[in-house]
């Protein structure tokens, strides 16, 4: 059955309408947004949303920021193209992000409040006693954006040329004119009312999805997968041979890590309490893999089964939701899609606008800026990166899976300094300067030149070899001043009601457990894809669907007991 036409020219009518809909819709909560010239506390609407995104928004914003086009329309892609073995990419590393979320974020949120941080910079300053401790997350932010706006620019323009016959330039300029009108009018207080739209609309696409597979497959998916491919659809590496539990491993690790990026630091510091952080951490620990799992996967591998054809297998997911679900609902779960690509570009761009207006030229170049002129290059460097974004979408239209992973790697090798600079008092400035860039060497290596050494995710490798040179060049070095351990992790481990030098690992046995549960659970799924053979259905899944299934309840419950024991007393000074 050939798709590569699916819409008659009645069908894009539909979509077009409902696209420009979804495009004012997402104008008007901007507008809403926006900060108001000259008024008190512009920079702080802008940089953190005024320090009062309360949980459902903060929630739903992050899962926005965490669904890309790489996970919609990659993920559903690669299930299209490899089976099942896409579970072992796409589902271990949501609940211990979610358990990040909140106790990290607890952490960089009180100490947000208390010492007035605009940025993830003014923690890394003020715990490492040098403004150029504020570089590394300069570097990889500007880097990390050009490829990460351009991948999501590349999913929008491809559901616009596909569904609604716009020309693939045009549809690229389309969608940047869009985002970049909303992103300049409020920054991050915009972006988390428009993500608000934008999840919604989302998991309405990825659970649409999952009903349209059971549809056009009876309910027999599963089964009539295997009956085409084999065991071999079911079990990684997958059918091309690509998802390896051992690349799965590093890439889940890696995805993990991708939290520590600017943008997700900048929803930590908006957050209007630890509180907030917890419930937001729940929200987006069920409704994200759960779209995944019951969604994209589902209606990948739907495609796969019944032998449909389309030009691309990043097209699969837009193209069938609109040929079985007619032009109407089809066209909403279209704009799903398209919140899942302009969600992530929003706080990417609204998180490299700030990093360079605030944290390079205010606080490295032009100490006196005021608050004014930060504004104005916050908004100009939006035009400024679309502008590249679009250039790199035009010459580098490669697979989406291919740059997302390119993208979230540059921000795992300033994950140690970010997470030392709370947790590990040994930490110093020299280790936290020099570190990130020793792993953006090796990173570069793993991805431009020797890719995938020994199999393993390039993140992986930059990150491991920034843990280490922030470990070795900080035990070489003078630690940081006792009034900054007592002032930062001081004030932690006083917060956490935990001793200071043991505030990176758990101590209590249940804890202790609960976290080993996380690290199991990632094994669990990587590895038990490839030896669990099985073909025999469990409740009309497939045994490795159901396995995976069951490890995604497990972490959820090992997560539930780590936050009903984390004891975490924001007014203790």
């Amino acid at each position: 059955m050939n798709m590569n036409n699916a819409l008659l020219a009645e069908s894009r009518t539909t979509v077009i309408v409902t696209i420009l809909l979804y495009f004012a819709a997402t104008l008007y909560l901007g507008y809403r947004g926006r900060t108001k010239k000259g008024g008190e506390g512009e920079l702080k609407d802008w940089a953190v949303a005024g320090r009062n995104v309360g949980a459902i928004v903060l929630g739903l914003a992050w899962s926005a920021t965490y669904f890309s086009s790489y996970a919609v329309l990659g993920v559903s892609g690669q299930a299209y193209t490899e089976g099942l073995s896409v579970m072992n990419l796409a589902t271990a590393y949501f609940v211990p992000t979610a358990v990040i979320m909140y106790i990290m974020g607890a952490a960089i949120n009180i100490l947000g409040r208390k010492n007035s941080y605009m940025s993830v910079g003014d923690l890394l300053e003020d715990r490492y006693e040098s403004k150029w401790a504020r570089l590394p997350i300069i570097v990889t932010t500007i880097v990390f954006s050009g490829y990460y706006t351009g991948i999501q620019l590349i999913g929008a323009a491809v559901v616009l040329e596909q569904l609604a016959g716009i020309p693939y330039v045009l549809a690229l300029i389309l969608g940047s004119l869009v985002l970049c009108f909303y992103v300049m009018m409020g920054g991050f207080k915009s972006t988390a009312l428009t993500d608000t739209l934008q999840a919604t609309l989302l998991f309405v696409a990825l659970f649409g999805g999952g009903i349209i597979a059971l549809k056009i497959t009876n309910g027999e998916i599963f089964q009539l997968l295997i009956d085409k491919f084999g065991v071999e659809a079911i079990t990684s590496p997958g059918l091309k041979g690509l998802a390896t539990p051992r690349f799965g491993m590093s890439f889940n690790i890696n995805i993990i890590l991708y939290c520590f990026g600017y943008m997700f630091i900048q929803w930590m510091l908006a957050a209007e309490s630890p509180g907030s952080l917890k419930k937001a951490a729940g929200i987006y620990s069920i409704v994200c893999p759960a779209g995944y799992i019951f969604g994209s996967i589902l209606l990948g591998i739907a495609g796969l089964a019944l032998g449909i054809e389309v030009v691309k297998a990043d097209y699969i997911f837009p193209v069938i939701a609109v040929k079985f679900f007619g032009p109407m609902v089809g066209a909403i779960l279209v704009a799903g899609v398209l919140g899942a690509t302009q969600s992530t570009a929003a706080s990417v761009l609204a998180g490299v606008s700030l990093c360079t207006s605030y944290d390079l030229y205010r606080k490295i170049i032009n100490p006196e800026a005021t608050e004014k002129s930060v504004l104005l290059i916050s908004r100009s460097m939006s035009v400024l990166i679309l502008i590249g974004s679009i250039l790199l979408a035009i010459y580098s239209r490669e697979g989406i899976m291919l740059l997302g992973a390119i993208g979230i790697s540059f921000f795992s090798v300033t994950a140690p300094p970010i997470l030392a600079s709370v947790f590990w008092p040994r930490a110093t400035k020299q280790g936290a300067i020099l570190a990130p860039f020793i792993g953006l060497a090796v990173l570069c290596y793993a991805v431009f030149i020797h890719k995938n050494p020994m199999g393993i995710h390039p993140g992986l490798w930059g990150s491991a070899t920034s843990l280490i040179a922030l470990v070795g060049i900080s035990l070489l070095t003078p630690q940081s001043s006792d009034e900054v351990i007592h002032r930062i992790p001081g004030l932690i481990s006083r917060i956490y009601h935990k001793d200071i030098g043991s505030l990176w690992f758990p101590t209590k046995p249940g804890m202790v457990i609960a976290a080993a549960i996380q690290i199991i659970q990632m094994f669990a799924i990587c590895y038990g894809l490839k030896y669990i053979t099985s073909t025999k259905l469990i409740l009309g899944m497939a045994p490795q669907y159901a396995w995976v299934v069951g490890w995604w309840l497990i972490s959820l419950f090992s997560m539930w007991y780590i936050f009903k024991n984390t004891t975490i007393d924001e007014l203790k000074s």
